[in-house]
């Protein structure tokens, strides 16, 4: 189902497997209603979250063109949704072989926000029993009570997200001044730059010379890489607001708003950034000496020192983190029978290890970034989605690929 399937008025469908895993059953949903699992996505990182929703709810945030999130995003402590524990958490990961104990970056808040959580997450860093890095998003400026549970534990990532705010672009209710207040205190604490990860955007035309002053009053305060991203619109059953995305100048006229990869069914654009933005970007960073990373696969292979896919969307990513590294294909081939495929063959080609599936099965992104991670190599395949679809749940279960929330079968038959 493309982009334009999905523009008409929200409606209570689930498009596919992800969407289902990202915010269960939506309101209006005729049968029995299911949970959001607790980590609904594995790319780069597992995307998770203890606590669904927001009660920032910024204006662009595109979880508010989801249909069963939207109501969990700038509508108050109501809006909340306890999905799970942090003991059940922790037994959902280990339950999902896809999951690599010691290695894959664990991703909180990726629906919600750190302070929303701040006593569920100390007590998942308490109990959880890996060495896996923990990213904590955290859009509201960093306290002190954050800091004093999270502080001590090198595994926590400080990371916000902070959006340059001036007259013709105010989409977000929390400012940059509160934001470089909290990252003050973060630095005065003693923790080091290498766990605190900002992240600049959304950015256009119209807020990058805030983006220019911000990114030098980063570097003042000692920030030593970020990443940076465009504007993203998306729809999984709600509409965009295209008149008031222009209003609060998040559309500033310039974009290409049809810009997005192929096979994505739920952006209609993604990650849009004019080049003469990103020059902006690129030339005050060189200036002020701050890394910065327009993908994050880059970000964590370089500043966190964590292996990669080089892979994407089922094809190479050499553009954006170079060559690929050289792997046994039979290595390839026996680590996908574990993960329940049966290939036909695994050989080397210019863009990498294509993998020959039978026809019955399919490799989705979860799988293709697994495998890739695995080896450190681009790894594609004849049969590839990039979202799960409800069908590919069965397999998901099957294969104890992911955990799966209570209920979910219900959904597919």
């Amino acid at each position: 189902m493309g982009f334009d399937e999905l523009s008409a008025a929200r409606d209570a469908a689930i498009v596919n497997g992800e969407h289902l895993l990202l915010g269960g059953t939506p309101p209006g949903w005729k049968s029995v209603p299911v949970a959001p699992a607790p980590f609904y996505k594995r790319r780069y990182t597992w995307d998770g979250d203890l606590v669904m929703g927001c009660t920032i709810g910024c204006s662009f945030c595109y979880y508010r063109w989801i249909n069963n999130s939207v109501d969990t995003i700038g509508t108050g402590q109501k809006g909340l949704r306890r999905i799970c524990t942090p003991e059940e958490m922790i037994q959902w990961l280990d339950q999902s072989r896809l999951f690599k104990p010691e290695r894959d970056i664990v991703m909180l808040c990726a629906r919600s926000d750190g302070s929303m959580q701040v006593p569920e997450i100390t007590e998942f860093l308490r109990i959880f029993p890996h060495g896996n890095p923990v990213f904590i998003l955290h859009r509201a400026p960093f306290g002190w009570r954050q800091i004093k549970e999270w502080g001590p534990d090198r595994r926590a990532i400080f990371c916000t997200t902070i959006t340059p705010s001036c007259p013709e672009f105010e989409g977000s209710p929390v400012k940059p001044p509160a934001q470089m207040a909290g990252l003050k205190r973060v630095f005065s604490a003693g923790i080091p730059a290498g766990r605190i990860s900002v992240m600049l955007g959304p950015l256009n035309s119209n807020n990058i010379e805030a983006g220019v002053r911000l990114i030098r009053e980063l570097a003042e305060l000692g920030i030593q890489f970020l990443t940076y991203r465009g504007c993203s619109v998306g729809n999984f059953g709600v509409a965009p607001e295209d008149d008031q995305l222009r209003r609060l100048g998040f559309l500033d006229g310039g974009q290409d708003e049809k810009a997005h990869p192929a096979g994505h069914s739920y952006y209609r654009m993604k990650n849009w950034l004019a080049p003469e933005v990103e020059r902006a970007i690129l030339a005050t960073a060189a200036e002020c000496g701050v890394r910065v990373h327009r993908h994050t696969g880059t970000l964590y292979r370089d500043e966190f020192g964590m292996p990669v896919p080089y892979n994407r969307n089922n094809r190479p990513r050499t553009d954006e983190l170079g060559q690929w590294g050289k792997a046994d294909p039979e290595k390839i081939g026996k680590y996908l029978r574990w993960l329940g495929f049966h290939p036909l063959g695994v050989r080397e080609t210019a863009d990498g290890y294509f993998v020959q599936l039978p026809a019955e099965e399919v490799a989705t992104e979860d799988v293709a970034m697994t495998v890739g991670t695995e080896f450190q190599t681009s790894v594609l395949f004849n049969n590839h989605r990039l979202a799960p679809t409800l069908g590919d749940l069965r397999f998901y279960a099957t294969n104890h690929l992911l955990s799966l929330p209570d209920g979910w079968e219900r959904v597919i038959e």
